[in-house]
């Protein structure tokens, strides 16, 4: 415990040294350095107190102990401010001898308990510099504080009487002392990461962190420097997770207490604060490392950090890339379904128009060319009429603005009305059309206009692509749902081209491609899904095709249909559920 705690202070230390400090050595003596100076206060401060209480009429004495005070905070500040640390030593060294020799000389001469303070002076600047010529300079400083005392302890007017509580002030130091000494002094700097981290390290780039339990940072290699841009010493403590994106700490934080749980490693995506530009101009800025955790035996948490920048940046491209597409794919359905909503009126009109002269209701044709071409126009417009009223509905489906209406309707009468349709063109060449529709299903209750539709256009696509053979409707109920398939006998369809099916403006490649606009199964897919239902299809090249529909009837449809019409679809069109096989 006491060794962590001086850990913590030595974090803290790290954290205020100056940036320009690189090297290792150097930071380390003025880590130490940093340190004496913090605690410094903590034994001047019994000192002080205790001549306090004595002299606290005399403005000699508050004056003496505030300029003590102000002579050791200066190094502190200068050392953070500059970094200088051969000069600060030797300033601090100085603020010690003087700072000791006016505690000794108002706390009693030379005999009183504060002489002990003497030792201070001689061991301090060996443990910072850690070198023969700071043992010289201290032995040196000592004795020059020692010659103050006594020349200030005859100047002085006034002198604290010696006291137990005159011990206060060496007990302090002496405490902190033994702690230092027990915890091992600089043994953090001493441990190594980990076995082999070096060569990690050289390996992948990465950085190499020890955690303890409550997740501070007590070491980190030199690689930060390279990898984040700071000092390692910046890392330790809470330096890390200070510098993690504050949206990010809650699944950081879960991940270390899955490890401290047992877990064996733990991974994660944090966005850590570093030195960078912005519009050119420095800035703090936020870059992505994944974090990769794993308990080691002594308890503490091993943890290697690797640069995600780059497949972070490419997500964040692929996101914006899809954005862009969503937006140009709305935007393309948005003017299909002006325009063609501008389409209908006029081709409403010359489709009618058509009709009325196709059937010489104002009087007959002066020849036959004039019948052929109304013909003609009259089939053309209707043709277009048709392909503006699917694309309406298509776009409407993917808007989530489609609104069913569901009646009571026998389904042989629909399935019979579907078949007419279609029975013109399965004419023109040798295809009959058959129709299985069991006699016991009798009325259903749906969307008849969305069923109709359904019928039609998967009749429409098995004539169109079956050549010779047959067409064949069949209908089953089973509980509440209602089983509809479409078979023929055509070409099929490839197994590559399945994938395709159902996507607006999808055509497969045949020679059969150019009489479709590839619109009919998209909207049959819409119209399934929006009614609740769902829609498979079974085909072979040269064995023909089955399309399968099931939707719900009765009273389960009016809720799906309600929920569909109250809200906007999030299903995007291509993940409708569509299964196919070949």
């Amino acid at each position: 415990m006491l060794s962590e705690r001086l850990e913590a202070a030595g974090a803290f230390c790290d954290r205020l040294l100056h940036p320009s400090v690189t090297e290792d050595a150097e930071r380390g003596r003025q880590r130490r350095l940093l340190q004496v100076l913090l605690l410094a206060p903590g034994v001047i401060l019994p000192g002080a107190v205790q001549i306090l209480t004595q002299l606290h009429h005399s403005p000699h004495a508050i004056a003496s102990v505030a300029a003590i005070f102000a002579v050791m905070m200066a190094p502190l500040l200068g050392l953070v401010a500059t970094g200088r640390g051969r000069l600060m030593e030797a300033a601090t060294l100085i603020a010690g001898t003087v700072a000791v020799a006016a505690l000794v000389a108002l706390g009693g001469g030379i005999g009183s308990a504060y002489t002990a303070l003497l030792a201070a002076l001689m061991i301090e600047p060996v443990w910072v510099a850690r070198r023969r010529q700071a043992a010289v300079a201290g032995l040196g400083a000592a004795f020059v504080a020692g010659a103050l005392a006594v020349l200030f302890s005859t100047a002085l007017p006034l002198q604290a009487e010696p006291t137990a509580w005159s011990w206060l002030a060496p007990l302090a130091y002496g405490l902190f002392l033994v702690a230092r000494l027990v915890a091992g002094g600089e043994a953090r700097d001493e441990k190594p990461v980990s076995a082999g981290a070096d060569a990690v390290v050289a390996a992948t780039g990465s950085i190499i962190l020890r955690l303890r339990a409550n997740g501070d940072v007590c070491a980190a290699t030199a690689q930060t420097r390279v990898a984040m841009g700071i000092e390692p010493e910046m890392l330790l403590g809470s330096g890390l997770f200070e510098r993690v994106l504050v949206s990010d700490r809650v699944a950081y934080l879960s991940a270390l207490a899955d490890v401290r749980d047992g877990r064996s490693m733990r991974s994660v995506r944090l966005r850590v604060r570093v030195p960078g530009t912005y519009n050119s101009v420095p800035a703090a800025v936020y870059r992505s490392f994944v974090a990769d955790m794993a308990a080691d035996q002594d308890g503490e948490i091993l943890m290697v950090l690797r640069d995600d920048e780059a497949l972070a940046r490419l997500e964040a491209e692929v996101v914006e890339a899809r954005k862009e597409a969503r937006e140009a794919v709305e935007m393309r359905d948005r003017l299909l379904a002006s325009v063609s909503h501008e389409l209908r009126t006029p081709l409403n009109a010359i489709a009618g128009f058509s009709d009325v002269l196709t059937n010489e209701l104002f009087g007959p044709f002066a020849n036959g060319k004039q019948r052929e071409y109304v013909t003609l126009i009259n089939e053309a417009s209707c043709h277009l009429l048709n392909v503006v009223n699917t694309i309406l509905d298509v776009s409407k489906i993917k808007a989530g603005t489609y609104v069913g209406d569901v009646e009571e309707f026998d389904l042989g009468e629909a399935a019979r009305l579907s078949m007419a349709i279609v029975a013109r063109e399965a004419s023109s060449k040798p295809v009959r059309l058959e129709l299985d529709v069991d006699q016991a299903i009798g009325t259903v209750r749906c969307d008849r206009r969305a069923l109709q539709q359904i019928l039609i256009n998967l009749l429409s696509n098995a004539v169109k692509f079956t050549e010779e053979g047959y067409v064949r409707l069949t209908a089953r109920k089973q509980g509440k749902r209602l089983f509809l398939t479409v078979a023929d006998s055509g070409i099929g369809i490839e197994p590559q081209d399945l994938s395709r099916l159902g996507k607006p403006f999808t055509q497969i490649r045949n020679e059969h491609a150019s009489k479709g606009t590839g619109l009919g199964l998209a909207l049959v897919k819409g119209l399934v899904e929006a009614c609740g239902g769902s829609l498979s299809i079974d085909s072979a090249p040269g064995v023909g095709t089955k399309v399968h529909v099931s939707l719900p009837v009765g009273e389960t449809v009016v809720s799906v249909l309600e929920r569909e019409n109250g809200a906007k679809s999030s299903v995007e069109w291509n993940e409708i559920p569509l299964r196919k096989t070949a």
